[in-house]
Formats: structure tokens, C-alpha cells, sequence
């Protein structure tokens, strides 16, 4: 992401163009739109020059504030982080409460806590609350959508797991068909060993009479032979 030419503006306007080298509040010879590395006393600069050097310096804030936040702001968002990032250095913006509030999603407090910044060498100037002042206003100007909190779905059953429960289910109704088939043929057990209790002497006592009636025939065909 890259800062727009609103976000740009806002330093400019902030930083003011220099020509010349100069000591800013806290000693630190600054040029141009606020740079400070590699100045030095004497040191001069075009605005053509200072505008595209503010382009290329603005690169690594920008690198900075996409590590800080993960890449999860909108663009409003991003051009207030790289003018705070820009006034009060990388390491201050990614330590700050506005960073801590902003990855919690707390927009608002985040916007509070630009205001914190106010101060050079524990001094308060006003241009510095002027200047956390609008950038927590274009910080507001475009938030994210809000998105509902993350809820757990419905865990869905594979067709494994369905397929493992209806196996579970049939091999419960198996066991039980063969229990019940079971306790059927225990019955039937039981009942023939009641039943063969009385059966057998009746068969033994059909057998006998069986034979007496065979006996008994032959013997009247004999006599019949006889006579």
C-alpha cells in the first residue's frame, strides 16, 4: 500500500517545506519536508528534489506500517499511521498505544490515542496537537466494515463419520438380533427338554403297541393259512 496524495499532503502541510537546513525543537538539523538523515548545517534543497525525496523516504514508514498492523487498514487508516510513523519514527509508531489499539480493532481508542503524542524534548507544541488532531480525524474518516465475531461453525459429520455411525448403529441392531435369537432358541431348548420329560414313554409305549399290532396281523394270516 501506498500513501495517496491526501496523506501526503497532510505531512507536507505539517512539515512544511525548507530550503535550508535547520534545527528543529529537540537540535536535529532537518531539511526539506522534515528530513533528517544525512543533514547537515549548510545543507540546501530544491522543492522538486524534496518531493521526490519525500516519495522515497516515505517507503520505509510505509514498510513499517503495513509489519505493524499485518496489512489490515484501509487506505484513510494507512496515510495517518505513515504521518505519525514519519513525525515520531518507525520503532515509536510500532510501540505505540495507537498501534496496541488499532490490532485489538478499537478504532476509536486508537484515534485517542494520537493525542498522546504531543510532545518534543517533554514539551508540549501546539503544532504537534494540531497535528495528531487531523491525523486522528483522517484515521476515522474510513474504518473497516465491522465484521461479527468469529463464531465456531457447526461441526459437520464427514460421510466417514457417518458411515462409521451407521455401522455402529447396524452392528448394534446385529448383536441384538442375535441376542433375541438367542434367548429364542434357549426357549425352544428349554421346551423340548420339558417335553421329552413325558414324550418318550409315549413313544416307547407307541412302539410296543406298533409291534403287537405287526405280531398280531401275522398271526391271523397264519391261521388263516392253516385252515
Amino acid at each position: 500500500m501506498k500513501t495517496s496524495t491526501r496523506g501526503r499532503k497532510l505531512i507536507k502541510d505539517f512539515e512544511v517545506f525548507r530550503s535550508k537546513a535547520y534545527r528543529d525543537p529537540v537540535g536535529i538539523w532537518t531539511i526539506g519536508y522534515g528530513f533528517i538523515d544525512g543533514v547537515q548545517e549548510g545543507d540546501t534543497i530544491t522543492k522538486e528534489d524534496a518531493e521526490r525525496r519525500l516519495i522515497d523516504e516515505l517507503e520505509k514508514y510505509e514498510r513499517g506500517v503495513m509489519e505493524a498492523t499485518g496489512g489490515n487498514v484501509t487506505q484513510s487508516q494507512f496515510d495517518a499511521l505513515v504521518s505519525f510513523a514519519f513525525n515520531v519514527g518507525v520503532k515509536g509508531m510500532k510501540g505505540s498505544s495507537v498501534i496496541k489499539a488499532h490490532n485489538r480493532g478499537d478504532y476509536e481508542a486508537a484515534a485517542r490515542a494520537f493525542g498522546l503524542w504531543n510532545k518534543a524534548g517533554g514539551k508540549v507544541f501546539p503544532g504537534l496537537v494540531r497535528r495528531r488532531a487531523a491525523e486522528a480525524a483522517m484515521y476515522l474518516e474510513d474504518q473497516p466494515q465491522e465484521m461479527p465475531q468469529a463464531v465456531e461453525p457447526e461441526r459437520r459429520m464427514s460421510e466417514s463419520t457417518i458411515n462409521r455411525g451407521a455401522a455402529a448403529a447396524g452392528a448394534t441392531a446385529t448383536v441384538a438380533a442375535v441376542a433375541e435369537g438367542a434367548r429364542t432358541v434357549a426357549d425352544v431348548k428349554h421346551a423340548t427338554e420339558d417335553l421329552g420329560a413325558w414324550l418318550v414313554p409315549v413313544l416307547m409305549l407307541a412302539v410296543v403297541a406298533l409291534c403287537g399290532y405287526i405280531v398280531w396281523e401275522r398271526v391271523k394270516q397264519r391261521k388263516g393259512g392253516w385252515s
